[in-house]
C-alpha cells in the first residue's frame, strides 16, 4: 500500500501560469474578473484572485482569533483576505501571495473588485460561525440562530447562481451590474457579520498562560455568554441600537424571531406547567435539585422558596428583563400547587398568542419584528401576565381558603402570644414541680401529656380549636436572653446581609458617653456566668406546619414566634413568682405580728416587691396590648387584602420583625438591661422566702428586750449577722432595681428616636411620675455587679 497523499493546499504545486491579466483587453479583463469574483464570493479561489493566507475554521480555534482573521479594516481586514495575482515578469517581484506588477488591470475594474471582495470574506466568516456554533453543546438557541443564518446563506448562494446564469447568458453583463445586484446583499451580510462578531467577542476567553490552564479550559465547555438568553440579549440589544437602519432592523428582527423560538418554548413550559427542560443551561430560570420540600420544616433560611428556583441574570433577554420576576413567580407558584397534588387547568397550557403563527414563515416576520423592536414582548407579555395571575390566584386561594392560613395564624397567636391564656396558667400550675428540675432531666412526654390535658379541658377556650393537635412542647438548650444575644451578634457580623430584624445594634465599648459607658459596664451575658438552666428557663412551644403553609410559617418564622413566646413566658414567670411571694407573706403570722421596727423593714420589702410587680405587669401589658395585639390586627387586615403570595410572605415577615423590634428583642443594650431587671425580680422573689426566717428572728429578739440597740447586742452572733445581712441584701436589691430602671428608661428615650417611637409608650407606663428619672446614679458598680452574680 502506498503512503497517504499529502492534501495540504499550500503544498500542492501551482498549475500552469494563466495569461497575464494586464495583457488582456479591457473586455476580457472584466470577464475573467467577474468569473473569479463569482468563485471567491463562495469562498473558492479564482485564477487571478487568491487568498492572502489560507484559513481553516475549527471549533477548537479561539473565537477572538477567528474574529481577527476576518476583520474589516485596511491593515488586517477582509479586503486583504483576497487579493489580485498578476504576472511574475514584474519589475518589482514579490511572493506569489500578492505583489505589484507593471502590468496592472484597469483602475476602474480594480476599484469595483476591491468593493466586492469584502463580501467573500464576510461569507467565509459567517460560515465559520455557523460551523462552530452548530455543535450540540451550544444549545437550542444557537442551533435555531444557525438555522436562520443558513436560510440567509442559501438565499445568498441562490443569488450567486442567478448572477452566474446572467453572466453566462447575457453578453452585456458587466462588473458594474454585478456590483449593483450584490449591494443589498453586501449590506445585509455586513450587518450579520457585525452581529456575529459581537457574539464572538462576548464569548471570547483569555488565552491560556500555561499548559494547566489550557487543559482546564477544555473542560469548561461553551462559555456562558455564547448561548441561551445571552444570545437573545445580544441580538435584542443590536436591534435596539440599529433601530435607524431599516436593513439591519429587518435582519435582526428575523434572527431574533427564529433564535427565540426554542427559548419561548422553554418559557411557555415554565409559566404554564412549571417545568424546565433545559439540557444545555440556556434558560433564565435554574432549578436547584439539592433543595427539596421534605426538608422545609427544619429549614431556617427559607431555602426552598428562595433558592429552589432562581434567576440567571446573564441569561435574561432585555425584552423580558422587566418581567423576570413575574416569570420566576409564575412557575414557582405552579410548582407549589403541583407539589400539593392539585392538577393544573388546561386553559393555561396553550402556546403564546402570535408566536407560532409568526414563526411559520421566513420572509413575513414584520409583526414579530415589531414586537421585539419595542423590547416589550408584545403578546408574550400578555401571556406572561395571564400565567402569573392564574398561578398567583390559584396558590393564594389554596393558602387562604383550603389551608386556612388566617385560622392557623389565629391559633398560633393564642398559643405563642398567650392570647386567652387561662389554659397556660393551668398548665404552669400542673407542671410546676417538673419545671423546677434541670432542663435535661425534664420529661417532655409528661409535659406534653399535661398540655394535652389542659387543651382538652371542656372549660378551656382551646377546646374548639381544630389545630390544637399541632402544638408541641419543646426544650431549648439556652435561655431566651442568651439566644437573642447570639442572634444579634451573628446578625451584626453579617453587616446587614440578612435583615430579619429591623435594626441590629452592635455592642459598644465602655468609656464613650456616660450613658453608653454605663450600659456597657452594667450588663454581662448569663452565658458567661454558666448559671444552671432549669425547665422553666428552657420551656418553649413548637408547632407542626405542613406544606404549603410551611412556605409562609417557615422554621425561620416559627423561631421568631418562639422567641416572642419565651419573652412572654419570662414575664409571666416573673409575675407568678412575685405574686406567690406576696401570697406567702400575706398569710404568714410573722409578717402580720411584727414589731414596729420590723414592720418598717417589712414595709420596704413590700414596697420593693410592689415596684417590681408593677414593672413586670406594665411591661407585659405593653407587649401584649400595645405591640402584639395591634400588629396582629394589622397583619390580619393586610393578608385579607393581599393580592400576591409574595405579598403575604412579606407582610408576615414584617409583622414578626416589627414585634421583635418593638418588644426590645433586637437591641443588645436594651435586652441586657431588661434581662438584669427580670433576673433581679426573680431573685428577689426567691430571696423573700428567706425573709420570713429573718422576720421571725427579729420578732424573737424584740420579745426579749424592748431596747432597740440592746436587743441586737443580746442576740447571738449568728442571728445578728443574719439580720445585718438581710438588711444589706435588701438595700442592694433596692439600689440595683432603681439603678437598672433608670438605665432602662434613659435607654428607651435614647433609642425611641432611632428604632421605634412605641418605646415612649413604655416609658410613660414605667415612669409616669418621673420617679426613676429623678433618681441619681451614684452607686458602686463593682458591688452592684458582685451582688447580681450571687
Amino acid at each position: 500500500m502506498g503512503t497517504k497523499p499529502d492534501l495540504d493546499v499550500d503544498k500542492i504545486p501551482e498549475q500552469k501560469e494563466h495569461p497575464k491579466a494586464g495583457t488582456l483587453s479591457l473586455k476580457l479583463q472584466e470577464s475573467v474578473m467577474i468569473e473569479d469574483l463569482l468563485f471567491t464570493m463562495m469562498g473558492i479561489e479564482g485564477k487571478y484572485i487568491r487568498m492572502v493566507h489560507s484559513f481553516k475554521p475549527s471549533r477548537s480555534q479561539n473565537a477572538k482569533y477567528v474574529r481577527k482573521e476576518f476583520k474589516t479594516d485596511e491593515s488586517l481586514g477582509m479586503k486583504k483576505l483576497f487579493t489580485l495575482k498578476c504576472s511574475h515578469s514584474a519589475i518589482k517581484k514579490k511572493s506569489d501571495r500578492g505583489f505589484i506588477s507593471e502590468y496592472r488591470i484597469d483602475p476602474s475594474l480594480r476599484d469595483l473588485i476591491t468593493r466586492i471582495l469584502p463580501l467573500a470574506s464576510i461569507y467565509m466568516s459567517v460560515e465559520a460561525f455557523v460551523e462552530q456554533h452548530s455543535g450540540f453543546d451550544y444549545g437550542f438557541v444557537n442551533h435555531a440562530l444557525c438555522a436562520a443564518i443558513k436560510t440567509l446563506l442559501k438565499e445568498y448562494l441562490l443569488l450567486i447562481a442567478q448572477l452566474e446564469h446572467q453572466f453566462r447568458t447575457s453578453p452585456d453583463f458587466t462588473l458594474q451590474k454585478l456590483w449593483y445586484y450584490i449591494q443589498p446583499t453586501l449590506q445585509t451580510l455586513t450587518s450579520l457579520d457585525f452581529l456575529l462578531g459581537t457574539i464572538r467577542e462576548k464569548g471570547a476567553r483569555e488565552p491560556p498562560k500555561n499548559d494547566l490552564e489550557a487543559l482546564l479550559m477544555k473542560d469548561e465547555g461553551v462559555p456562558l455568554q455564547c448561548k441561551g438568553g445571552s444570545i437573545l440579549a445580544i441580538i435584542a440589544g443590536a436591534l435596539h441600537d440599529m433601530n435607524g437602519d431599516p436593513v439591519a432592523k429587518k435582519l435582526y428582527g428575523f434572527l431574533l424571531n427564529k433564535a427565540s423560538a426554542p427559548y419561548i418554548a422553554m418559557l411557555e413550559s415554565w409559566i404554564h406547567k412549571g417545568t424546565i427542560h433545559d439540557p444545555y443551561d440556556e434558560f433564565m430560570i435554574v432549578k436547584s435539585t439539592k433543595v427539596k420540600k421534605e426538608g422545609i420544616e427544619m429549614d431556617f433560611n427559607d431555602a426552598y422558596w428562595e433558592r429552589r428556583y432562581t434567576i440567571r441574570e446573564g441569561y435574561v433577554p432585555s425584552f423580558l428583563s422587566p418581567h423576570k420576576t413575574k416569570i420566576l413567580l409564575a412557575g414557582k407558584y405552579l410548582n407549589v400547587i403541583k407539589e400539593c397534588g392539585i392538577p393544573l387547568s388546561n386553559s393555561t397550557n396553550g402556546p403564546m398568542r402570535g408566536v407560532d403563527d409568526q414563526a411559520a414563515g421566513t420572509s413575513n416576520h414584520t409583526e414579530r419584528n415589531d414586537v421585539f423592536a419595542a423590547l416589550s414582548g408584545g403578546n408574550v407579555v400578555d401571556s406572561i401576565d395571564a400565567a402569573y395571575q392564574y398561578a398567583n390566584r390559584q396558590l393564594l386561594d389554596l393558602l387562604l381558603n383550603k389551608e386556612q392560613l388566617l385560622g392557623r395564624l389565629r391559633s398560633m397567636k393564642r398559643y405563642f402570644f398567650l392570647d386567652q391564656s387561662d389554659y397556660f396558667t393551668h398548665f404552669l400550675d400542673l407542671a410546676a414541680d417538673e419545671l423546677k428540675r434541670p432542663w435535661k432531666e425534664v420529661s417532655l412526654a409528661k409535659l406534653q401529656s399535661l398540655m394535652e390535658l389542659v387543651l382538652r379541658n371542656p372549660s378551656s377556650v382551646t377546646v374548639n380549636d381544630i389545630f390544637k393537635e399541632d402544638l408541641k412542647i419543646d426544650m431549648s438548650r439556652v435561655g431566651v436572653v442568651d439566644q437573642l444575644l447570639q442572634i444579634i451578634s451573628i446578625k451584626g457580623q453579617a453587616q446587614g446581609q440578612e435583615h430579619s430584624f429591623s435594626v441590629i445594634w452592635q455592642d459598644e465599648t465602655a468609656g464613650g458617653t456616660s450613658m453608653e459607658g454605663v450600659m456597657a459596664t452594667s450588663t454581662t451575658t448569663s452565658a458567661q456566668k454558666k448559671k444552671e438552666h432549669f425547665g422553666i428557663d428552657a420551656l418553649t412551644l413548637d408547632y407542626s406546619i405542613k406544606f404549603p403553609l410551611s412556605l409562609i410559617i417557615s422554621r425561620k418564622a416559627l423561631t421568631k414566634y418562639q422567641l416572642l413566646f419565651r419573652h412572654l413566658l419570662y414575664l409571666k414567670y416573673g409575675e407568678q413568682m412575685l405574686c406567690k411571694s406576696w401570697t406567702e407573706h400575706a398569710k404568714s403570722l410573722e409578717w402580720r405580728h411584727a414589731s414596729l421596727d420590723v414592720k418598717k423593714w417589712c414595709g420596704r420589702v413590700h414596697g420593693l416587691r410592689a415596684k417590681m410587680l408593677a414593672f413586670v405587669q406594665q411591661f407585659t401589658y405593653y407587649v401584649c396590648s400595645e405591640v402584639l395585639e395591634p400588629n396582629w390586627n394589622d397583619l390580619a387586615g393586610k393578608i385579607a387584602k393581599a393580592c400576591t403570595v409574595d405579598e403575604v410572605l412579606q407582610i408576615h415577615s414584617d409583622f414578626l420583625d416589627t414585634c421583635l423590634n418593638q418588644c426590645m428583642l433586637t437591641n443588645s443594650k436594651l435586652l441586657r438591661i431588661y434581662s438584669r431587671l427580670m433576673a433581679g425580680c426573680i431573685r428577689f422573689a426567691k430571696y423573700t422566702d428567706t425573709c420570713t426566717a429573718a422576720v421571725k428572728t427579729m420578732n424573737d429578739l424584740a420579745l426579749k428586750d424592748y431596747l432597740g440597740e440592746a436587743k441586737v447586742a443580746m442576740a447571738p452572733p449568728s442571728q445578728v449577722e443574719k439580720i445585718q445581712k438581710a438588711m444589706q441584701r435588701l438595700n442592694e436589691y433596692e439600689t440595683g432595681f432603681v439603678y437598672h430602671m433608670k438605665l432602662l428608661i434613659e435607654a428607651l428615650n435614647l433609642f425611641s428616636a432611632t428604632e421605634t417611637v412605641r418605646f415612649l409608650c413604655l416609658v410613660v407606663r414605667l415612669d409616669y411620675n418621673q420617679f426613676y428619672a429623678n433618681q441619681s446614679l451614684n452607686v458602686n458598680l463593682a458591688s452592684l455587679a458582685q451582688h447580681s452574680q450571687q
